[in-house]
Protein backbone atom coordinates (compact mmCIF):
# COMPACT_ATOMS: atom_id res chain seq x y z
CA UNK A 1 0.00 0.00 0.00
CA UNK A 2 0.93 3.37 -0.18
CA UNK A 3 1.82 6.41 1.72
CA UNK A 4 -1.07 7.92 3.36
CA UNK A 5 -0.52 11.88 3.11
CA UNK A 6 -1.82 13.67 5.74
CA UNK A 7 -3.92 17.06 5.41
CA UNK A 8 -0.96 18.70 6.85
CA UNK A 9 1.46 17.66 4.98
CA UNK A 10 -0.64 18.30 1.43
CA UNK A 11 -0.92 21.71 2.73
CA UNK A 12 2.84 22.07 3.49
CA UNK A 13 4.01 20.26 0.09
CA UNK A 14 1.49 22.66 -1.57
CA UNK A 15 3.23 25.71 -0.01
CA UNK A 16 6.82 24.64 -1.06
CA UNK A 17 5.32 23.78 -4.32
CA UNK A 18 4.28 27.24 -4.66
CA UNK A 19 7.62 28.85 -3.17
CA UNK A 20 9.62 26.51 -5.14
CA UNK A 21 7.46 27.86 -8.70
CA UNK A 22 7.77 31.63 -7.07
CA UNK A 23 11.32 31.55 -7.13
CA UNK A 24 12.00 29.44 -10.31
CA UNK A 25 10.05 32.69 -12.44
CA UNK A 26 12.40 34.79 -10.42
CA UNK A 27 15.30 33.41 -11.52
CA UNK A 28 13.97 33.11 -14.84
CA UNK A 29 13.38 37.01 -15.08
CA UNK A 30 16.59 37.85 -13.53
CA UNK A 31 18.43 35.78 -16.28
CA UNK A 32 16.57 37.62 -19.00
CA UNK A 33 15.84 41.13 -17.71
CA UNK A 34 11.92 40.96 -17.02
CA UNK A 35 10.15 42.34 -15.03
CA UNK A 36 7.68 40.64 -13.39
CA UNK A 37 4.31 42.17 -12.65
CA UNK A 38 2.63 41.21 -9.19
CA UNK A 39 0.51 38.44 -8.38
CA UNK A 40 -2.91 39.16 -8.92
CA UNK A 41 -5.30 39.57 -6.41
CA UNK A 42 -7.96 37.04 -7.68
CA UNK A 43 -5.22 34.67 -7.65
CA UNK A 44 -3.56 35.02 -4.18
CA UNK A 45 -7.04 34.86 -2.86
CA UNK A 46 -8.18 31.63 -4.89
CA UNK A 47 -4.84 30.60 -2.60
CA UNK A 48 -6.19 31.32 0.09
CA UNK A 49 -9.80 29.49 -0.31
CA UNK A 50 -7.54 26.33 -1.09
CA UNK A 51 -5.72 26.50 1.77
CA UNK A 52 -9.20 27.50 3.50
CA UNK A 53 -10.50 24.11 3.16
CA UNK A 54 -11.35 21.59 5.86
CA UNK A 55 -9.80 18.34 5.64
CA UNK A 56 -11.92 15.95 3.84
CA UNK A 57 -12.47 13.40 6.65
CA UNK A 58 -14.60 16.29 8.62
CA UNK A 59 -17.11 16.21 5.87
CA UNK A 60 -18.32 19.10 3.42
CA UNK A 61 -20.64 20.53 5.78
CA UNK A 62 -17.78 22.82 7.42
CA UNK A 63 -17.90 26.13 5.60
CA UNK A 64 -14.37 27.76 3.90
CA UNK A 65 -13.13 30.51 5.71
CA UNK A 66 -10.15 31.91 5.02
CA UNK A 67 -9.79 34.04 8.05
CA UNK A 68 -9.72 31.08 9.79
CA UNK A 69 -6.33 29.49 8.03
CA UNK A 70 -5.05 26.01 7.70
CA UNK A 71 -7.13 23.42 10.20
CA UNK A 72 -6.14 20.23 10.92
CA UNK A 73 -8.67 16.90 11.62
CA UNK A 74 -9.05 15.35 14.90
CA UNK A 75 -10.88 12.51 16.05
CA UNK A 76 -13.50 13.07 18.90
CA UNK A 77 -13.36 10.81 21.49
CA UNK A 78 -15.45 9.52 24.28
CA UNK A 79 -15.21 6.17 26.94
CA UNK A 80 -18.44 4.15 26.12
CA UNK A 81 -19.51 0.63 27.72
CA UNK A 82 -18.99 -2.46 25.74
CA UNK A 83 -19.50 -5.99 25.81
CA UNK A 84 -16.21 -6.31 27.67
CA UNK A 85 -16.51 -3.22 29.89
CA UNK A 86 -15.46 0.13 29.00
CA UNK A 87 -13.52 1.72 25.80
CA UNK A 88 -12.61 5.18 23.88
CA UNK A 89 -14.43 4.87 20.74
CA UNK A 90 -14.67 8.12 18.03
CA UNK A 91 -18.02 10.38 18.51
CA UNK A 92 -17.83 12.54 15.58
CA UNK A 93 -20.87 13.02 13.59
CA UNK A 94 -21.31 9.87 11.24
CA UNK A 95 -17.95 8.68 11.94
CA UNK A 96 -16.40 12.43 11.14
CA UNK A 97 -13.78 13.94 12.42
CA UNK A 98 -13.83 17.42 14.02
CA UNK A 99 -11.74 20.23 12.77
CA UNK A 100 -9.50 23.00 14.41
CA UNK A 101 -7.34 25.51 13.28
CA UNK A 102 -3.35 24.94 13.24
CA UNK A 103 -1.33 26.69 15.30
CA UNK A 104 2.12 27.64 16.61
CA UNK A 105 2.69 24.02 17.99
CA UNK A 106 1.84 22.45 14.77
CA UNK A 107 3.96 24.42 12.73
CA UNK A 108 7.06 23.15 14.97
CA UNK A 109 6.15 19.53 14.66
CA UNK A 110 6.11 19.89 10.92
CA UNK A 111 9.57 21.68 10.49
CA UNK A 112 10.77 19.00 13.02
CA UNK A 113 9.70 16.36 10.50
CA UNK A 114 10.84 18.29 7.70
CA UNK A 115 14.47 18.28 9.05
CA UNK A 116 13.96 14.18 9.98
CA UNK A 117 13.86 14.26 13.26
CA UNK A 118 11.40 13.73 16.31
CA UNK A 119 8.42 15.98 17.50
CA UNK A 120 10.44 18.23 19.28
CA UNK A 121 7.48 18.24 22.27
CA UNK A 122 5.02 15.86 24.03
CA UNK A 123 2.04 15.82 23.55
CA UNK A 124 1.40 16.98 27.39
CA UNK A 125 4.01 19.55 26.66
CA UNK A 126 1.81 20.90 24.10
CA UNK A 127 -1.31 20.89 25.69
CA UNK A 128 0.05 22.80 28.67
CA UNK A 129 1.06 25.55 25.83
CA UNK A 130 -2.24 25.96 24.47
CA UNK A 131 -3.63 26.08 27.21
CA UNK A 132 -2.04 28.66 28.43
CA UNK A 133 -2.19 30.67 25.57
CA UNK A 134 -5.92 30.35 25.78
CA UNK A 135 -6.10 31.03 29.32
CA UNK A 136 -4.17 34.41 28.66
CA UNK A 137 -5.91 35.32 25.62
CA UNK A 138 -9.72 34.96 27.30
CA UNK A 139 -8.64 36.37 30.50
CA UNK A 140 -7.17 39.75 28.32
CA UNK A 141 -10.92 39.98 27.39
CA UNK A 142 -12.75 39.59 30.85
CA UNK A 143 -14.54 43.44 30.40
CA UNK A 144 -16.32 41.52 27.61
CA UNK A 145 -17.71 38.71 29.81
CA UNK A 146 -16.35 36.17 27.40
CA UNK A 147 -14.45 33.85 29.93
CA UNK A 148 -15.36 30.46 30.47
CA UNK A 149 -19.15 30.00 29.20
CA UNK A 150 -19.19 26.23 30.33
CA UNK A 151 -18.46 27.32 33.35
CA UNK A 152 -21.00 29.67 34.22
CA UNK A 153 -23.59 26.95 32.43
CA UNK A 154 -22.60 24.45 34.82
CA UNK A 155 -23.13 26.92 38.05
CA UNK A 156 -26.77 27.57 37.01
CA UNK A 157 -27.23 23.98 37.50
CA UNK A 158 -25.66 24.60 41.50
CA UNK A 159 -25.75 26.32 44.20
CA UNK A 160 -23.74 29.66 42.64
CA UNK A 161 -20.45 27.65 42.07
CA UNK A 162 -19.17 28.40 38.75
CA UNK A 163 -20.69 32.24 38.17
CA UNK A 164 -18.80 34.52 35.44
CA UNK A 165 -16.46 35.89 38.65
CA UNK A 166 -16.30 32.51 39.85
CA UNK A 167 -14.66 31.85 36.66
CA UNK A 168 -12.58 34.99 36.32
CA UNK A 169 -10.87 34.48 39.75
CA UNK A 170 -10.36 30.54 38.38
CA UNK A 171 -8.31 31.72 35.59
CA UNK A 172 -6.48 34.03 36.85
CA UNK A 173 -5.20 32.01 39.35
CA UNK A 174 -4.67 29.12 37.27
CA UNK A 175 -2.18 31.75 35.13
CA UNK A 176 -0.28 33.21 38.52
CA UNK A 177 0.56 29.65 38.89
CA UNK A 178 1.94 28.58 35.39
CA UNK A 179 3.13 32.20 35.35
CA UNK A 180 5.23 31.11 38.67
CA UNK A 181 6.20 27.76 37.13
CA UNK A 182 7.64 29.07 34.24
CA UNK A 183 10.28 30.27 36.30
CA UNK A 184 13.02 33.20 36.12
CA UNK A 185 16.45 31.57 34.33
CA UNK A 186 17.94 31.99 30.89
CA UNK A 187 16.93 29.21 28.01
CA UNK A 188 19.70 31.05 26.14
CA UNK A 189 21.88 33.19 27.78
CA UNK A 190 24.80 35.56 26.20
CA UNK A 191 28.23 35.09 28.44
CA UNK A 192 30.07 36.77 25.46
CA UNK A 193 28.95 38.73 23.06
CA UNK A 194 32.20 40.23 20.78
CA UNK A 195 30.21 42.72 18.88
CA UNK A 196 27.39 40.50 17.75
CA UNK A 197 23.45 41.30 17.75
CA UNK A 198 22.58 37.89 20.09
CA UNK A 199 20.10 38.93 23.49
CA UNK A 200 20.06 36.68 25.79
CA UNK A 201 16.67 34.82 26.22
CA UNK A 202 14.62 34.24 29.67
CA UNK A 203 12.85 31.19 29.84
CA UNK A 204 9.03 33.56 30.46
CA UNK A 205 9.76 35.33 27.56
CA UNK A 206 10.38 32.06 25.13
CA UNK A 207 7.29 30.63 26.31
CA UNK A 208 5.03 33.74 26.01
CA UNK A 209 6.60 34.08 22.15
CA UNK A 210 5.55 31.05 21.61
CA UNK A 211 2.42 30.38 23.39
CA UNK A 212 1.09 33.69 23.14
CA UNK A 213 2.43 35.49 20.35
CA UNK A 214 2.56 32.47 17.96
CA UNK A 215 6.53 32.61 17.27
CA UNK A 216 8.03 29.12 16.47
CA UNK A 217 11.08 28.32 18.46
CA UNK A 218 12.88 29.34 15.21
CA UNK A 219 11.40 32.07 14.89
CA UNK A 220 12.50 33.27 18.35
CA UNK A 221 16.23 32.34 18.12
CA UNK A 222 15.97 34.77 14.49
CA UNK A 223 14.13 37.57 16.17
CA UNK A 224 17.01 37.61 19.15
CA UNK A 225 19.58 37.38 16.60
CA UNK A 226 20.34 33.55 17.04
CA UNK A 227 21.38 31.26 14.29
CA UNK A 228 19.10 28.29 14.52
CA UNK A 229 21.43 25.72 14.36
CA UNK A 230 20.63 21.90 15.61
CA UNK A 231 23.03 22.66 18.77
CA UNK A 232 20.92 25.83 19.78
CA UNK A 233 17.45 25.02 18.38
CA UNK A 234 17.67 21.76 20.90
CA UNK A 235 18.72 23.61 24.07
CA UNK A 236 15.86 26.11 23.33
CA UNK A 237 13.34 22.93 22.82
CA UNK A 238 14.50 21.48 26.15
CA UNK A 239 14.43 24.92 27.55
CA UNK A 240 10.61 25.43 26.62
CA UNK A 241 9.69 21.91 27.46
CA UNK A 242 10.76 21.74 30.86
CA UNK A 243 8.89 25.13 31.57
CA UNK A 244 5.32 23.59 29.64
CA UNK A 245 5.64 20.58 31.87
CA UNK A 246 6.16 22.18 35.08
CA UNK A 247 3.42 24.59 33.87
CA UNK A 248 0.98 21.46 33.24
CA UNK A 249 1.89 20.20 36.83
CA UNK A 250 1.03 23.86 38.24
CA UNK A 251 -2.23 24.24 36.90
CA UNK A 252 -4.30 20.97 34.95
CA UNK A 253 -6.98 21.48 33.52
CA UNK A 254 -9.85 23.05 34.38
CA UNK A 255 -13.35 21.36 34.89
Amino acid sequence: MGKVIRDSELNAAVDRLISYRQGALKVIARERQIVLTPAKEKDRLQLMKVRAHAPSSCGPEIPVAPARGITLPYAPQAVRATANGYEPQHVGFEGRDAARAADVFDTMVLQARRRGGNDPLTPAQIDAGRRYGALVERHSSVGLKCVSVEAQDRGSQGSGGGSYMDAVLAEGDAIRRMEAAIGTGYALEVTRNRGGNRRSITIRALVDMVCIEGLSVTDVLTKNGWAAYGGVRSRAYDALGTALDRMGRAAPALR
